[in-house]
């Protein structure tokens, strides 16, 4: 055969693919041909998201290496040209660099992002920090401008380019401060600026995203490529038997997903690629990504289209080279009892799990994770079986009623549909109420330092200077208001622990002293007579115990070396209190004690939003394709009820009988999978993640958002059942 004859014949067997699928007003070719679409916009938004997280990527670490300051001792015999201080604020539960810039020389580089050096006292703040906390325009100096994007790590980054205000400068000292000559250096393995301490590896969002949309897109080839399987079967037996191979079966194949497939990519490229021209930004994080970032996807996102079309042909024709049989005239055994290796197996998991929980740590969390699998393993018959059972129950008494008779009695028989059609979407529910509860776990640390901050309601606030002189530590004090009281902690010499300063009234607002300190220091817990919030902060500030020590006046509190302590009885005391500290000092930073391990394990917790919103697609694609399997199962068996064309009028029989046989069924399946997954949810509460956040929201959207869905299927198979049946002629009468 020529090759213009082997195009002739695969153009032949296309078209022969397209006109084999089944009738066109048959809406069982609308439900394949729907998962099929279905499928190709998962894979079209799979492909995106990868190459979106790549760019995204490329571009942020592009401008962060461009930002990194280049040390002068880094380069040998270079004069420094600036000072650059990074310091730390919080905003809600985000840890941002505040950083102190001030030029040495008039041909000073400056940052990237900033149009021009700020003058003293002016801060440059970041669009996002400005959105979400409108105070800081004029908290870290008058505003003076935001931050370009050339300067900011993403769009959503909290940043602030500050200078030292007027009368005051920074000095080469430990901590954040270096010379710099200018700005520009390979991408370090450790950012310079805190907003960027707890930024994930582009890896942990492939490593979500593949399978949390990989997945369900082969569920939904799966599902499409045996949907209305009876027929095709018979077809390719009839192909296989007049000597048609697989190249020809394959060919055919693909003619009958082409179509569908190629809207489906289509449709969704179009969408996304005006998200690629527009930037996009992501729900439940918050996270944005720039529309010049996504530059690159305008050229390879449609290149890589044509592939990805070409896999899916290629695995829904793979997936039809096997020949099964028709069916014969013999009878086949059927099984008195079912398979009890699902309830063994889900039984073993869940003694597993709970084992887990109780026993703790890393090696309980383990242990908890293989029981959680094989309990979902096993999940999917049981449910089947329970919906059928359950469904048998409830339709015993309806002899009277024959939709609830006719009903009960398909889905008694059928608990294999109701198992497929729930099975993903019960696994998946049940894996990420687990995964969220462990993620948004507080460390131990965390926790104590969550319920300190809580007792101390913004009233205590560890303030560290940074750098600076006498002078500027004085107008400090005096700018504060006239109720707060001002402590010293002056680091240890030769070993010994910090040792507190201040006056014995300004001490006395700690906690209730036994005895006014000496000049000599003495151990926080003989000064003080109870241990209080306020004397448990200084063990998170100074990492243990510490010293005490009176003084007569506050001038031991101006001069010498260490931060502050800053009481205060306003309700917006950390506010107040960095107002006057950016006001007054070169370079600060403002915390609650134990801020760090609360902003570290939010970070950490900010994850489960991650989860959620990767895993937010492919939960709907399983949603979908549950509804659909179910709805042309009930289809397939909907020639069934023609004969009763005869005996009744309207849809409201057929609505009845699809409620009794899919609604009801499907309703107690999915409400015992949430309710499985509730009780190893709230387990895992009680012993492994206490803190962690409590997964009914999670359940409750999954439920609501299935149950509505399986509600369409229902009804959608009530209406079109009813025409199957009005179209039906007696024949042989």
């Amino acid at each position: 055969m020529t090759r213009t004859n082997r195009r002739g014949a695969t153009a032949q067997f296309l078209s022969l693919g397209r006109r084999l699928s089944p009738a066109r007003r048959d809406p069982r070719n609308l439900l394949q041909a729907l998962c099929l679409a279905l499928a190709a916009m998962g894979t079209t938004l799979l492909v995106w998201g990868l190459q979106a997280a790549d760019a995204a990527y490329d571009g942020r670490d592009a401008r962060t290496s461009a930002r990194q300051p280049v040390r002068a001792a880094a380069e040998p015999g270079a004069r420094p040209t600036a000072r650059w201080w990074d310091s730390r604020d919080v905003a809600g539960d985000r840890s941002f660099s505040v950083v102190t810039i001030e030029p040495l020389t008039a041909d000073a580089p400056l940052p990237p992002g900033l149009p021009r050096w700020p003058e003293p006292g002016e801060a440059f703040v970041s669009p996002a920090l400005l959105e979400a906390v409108p105070s800081a325009a004029t908290r870290y100096g008058k505003r003076a401008g935001t931050i370009g994007a050339s300067g900011l790590a993403e769009p959503s980054e909290y940043l602030v380019y500050r200078r030292p205000p007027p009368g005051t400068s920074v000095s080469a000292g430990p901590g954040g401060i270096a010379g710099i000559v200018g700005y520009g250096t390979p991408l370090p393995e450790v950012s310079d600026f805190g907003s960027q301490s707890f930024d994930r590896a582009e890896s942990d969002v492939q490593l979500l995203l593949a399978p949390l949309l990989g997945l369900p897109v082969g569920v939904l080839l799966v599902t499409a490529s045996r949907l209305g399987a009876r027929q095709r079967d018979r077809r390719l037996a009839v192909l296989h038997a007049i000597g048609a191979g697989r190249s020809v079966r394959a060919r055919i194949a693909v003619g009958e997903c082409l179509r569908p497939l190629a809207l489906g990519t289509a449709a969704a490229g179009v969408a996304l690629m005006v998200a690629t021209l527009t930037g996009v930004r992501l729900p439940v994080t918050g996270h944005e990504i720039a529309a010049a970032d996504l530059a690159p996807l305008r050229l390879w996102f449609p290149l890589a289209l044509l592939p990805a079309l070409t896999v899916l042909c290629l695995s829904f024709a793979a997936l039809h080279l096997r020949i099964r049989p028709a069916g014969g005239n013999r009878p086949r055994p059927a099984r008195d009892r079912p398979s009890a290796w699902p309830g063994y197996l889900c039984g073993i998991g869940t003694l597993l799990a709970l084992w887990g929980a109780m026993i703790g740590h890393l090696p309980g969390v383990r242990i908890f994770m293989l029981g959680l699998i094989l309990a979902m393993a096993g999940l999917p018959p049981l449910l089947g079986r329970a919906a059928a059972r359950a469904a048998v129950r409830l339709t015993a008494n309806g002899r009277g009623d024959a939709a609830r008779l006719i009903g009960g009695r398909w889905a008694s028989a059928h608990p294999g549909v109701i198992a497929r059609s729930c099975a993903s979407l019960a696994v998946l529910l049940g894996l990420l109420t687990q995964v969220q509860v462990l993620i948004t776990e507080l460390t131990s640390e965390a926790r104590h330092a969550t319920a300190l901050a809580e007792r101390l309601d913004g009233r205590l606030l560890h303030v560290a200077t940074g750098t600076g002189d006498e002078r500027a530590h004085a107008g400090f004090l005096a700018a504060l208001g006239p109720g707060d009281r001002v402590l010293r902690l002056e680091p240890g010499t030769g070993g010994a622990p910090p040792v507190l300063v201040g006056r014995c009234s300004d001490l006395a607002a700690l906690a209730p002293l036994s005895a006014c300190p000496g000049t000599d220091p003495a151990p926080a817990a003989q000064a003080f007579r109870e241990r209080t919030a306020r004397t448990e902060a200084l063990r998170w500030m100074s990492f243990g115990d510490v010293n005490v020590r009176a003084a007569a006046s506050r001038s031991p509190v101006t001069g010498g070396e260490g931060d502050y302590v800053v009481l205060t009885p306003r309700s917006d005391g950390r506010e107040h209190v960095s107002r006057v500290a950016f006001a007054t000092l070169a370079a600060p930073s403002v915390e609650v004690p134990g801020d760090e391990y609360v902003v570290g394990a939010t970070a950490r917790a900010r994850i489960a939003g991650w989860v959620l919103l990767l895993a937010a697609p492919g939960f709907a694609l399983l949603a979908l394709t549950g509804a659909a399997g179910l709805l042309h199962a009930y289809l397939d068996r909907a020639d069934e009820l023609r004969p009763l064309a005869g005996y009744t009028s309207g849809a409201r029989f057929h609505l009845r009988t699809a409620w009794w046989g899919m609604g009801v069924p499907m309703a107690c399946a999915l409400a015992l999978a949430t309710a499985f997954a509730g009780l190893l949810g709230a387990v895992n509460l009680a012993f492994l993640a206490p803190s962690g956040d409590s997964p009914l929201p999670l359940l409750t959207g999954g439920l609501v958002a299935a149950v509505v869905l399986c509600t369409g299927a229902t009804v959608a198979g009530g209406l079109l059942s009813s025409r199957f049946t009005h179209r039906w002629v007696p024949r042989g009468d």
